[in-house]
């Protein structure tokens, strides 16, 4: 394989029991859903925001279950018709996406879940991908490795560059523990240490993890 050229993984992973997901499927096994994007939403308490869609013909018991579950905190139905909805959750988010983050590594959304496993389509080079691989190992992901090979995309795109601030304040995010679970620092702290008001450093971080996390073809 040409390592100069980005790698396309394709790995399954097991959603954590005590999320949300997890529940649906054991209660609606045949349900269909699709992730469309997920990204932080509060830092400092690690709450995702999901955009999802769910096509089964009990939807209502759904939203229903979705929404009193103990790890989502919000939820907004956008779209809904007869056997298919689409909602914005914020949700625990799990050590998953931060790994991904901290190995540099673009997610190609949506991404597809079946019988509570996460189909997801990792793109960056062939070292960053076994990297992150290796962490899901290390915290005892349950994961499946698919396919791996060459990315017929284009990931040299400005929209996936980081600034050099932003380039000094991920290194410094990732070198002082930010991404680690449990983390080692805290919002505060790493907005002290590098000069920054909080609310500015949380700003920021978003647009960082966006670029670092969220492909677009």
């Amino acid at each position: 394989m040409d390592s100069s050229k980005p790698s396309l993984a394709r790995i399954k992973i097991k959603f954590p029991e005590q999320l949300w997901i997890s529940e649906i499927f054991k209660n609606f096994p045949d349900v269909k859903m699709e992730i469309s994007h997920f990204l932080p939403y509060d830092l400092e308490k690690s709450i995702g925001n999901c955009l999802i869609e769910i096509m089964h013909y009990n939807i209502d018991s759904i939203i229903e279950q979705v929404s009193v579950h103990p790890s989502v905190f919000e939820l907004s139905v956008l779209e809904q018709e007869e056997n298919q909805v689409k909602f914005n959750v914020k949700t625990k988010d799990p050590y998953l996406l931060y790994a991904i983050i901290k190995c540099g590594v673009l997610v190609d959304f949506p991404v597809r879940v079946e019988d509570g496993f996460a189909y997801w389509r990792l793109i960056s080079s062939r070292d960053r991908i076994d990297q992150l691989l290796t962490l899901f190992e290390e915290k005892n992901i349950n994961f499946e490795l698919l396919r791996i090979g060459i990315a017929p995309y284009n990931i040299d795109d400005e929209k996936y560059k980081l600034t050099l601030d932003e380039l000094n304040v991920l290194d410094k995010a990732v070198s002082s523990g930010f991404f680690e679970i449990p983390r080692k620092i805290s919002l505060e702290e790493l907005a002290n240490e590098l000069g920054k008001s909080k609310s500015a450093l949380s700003v920021m971080l978003r647009k960082i993890i966006k670029k670092k996390v969220l492909f677009e073809k």
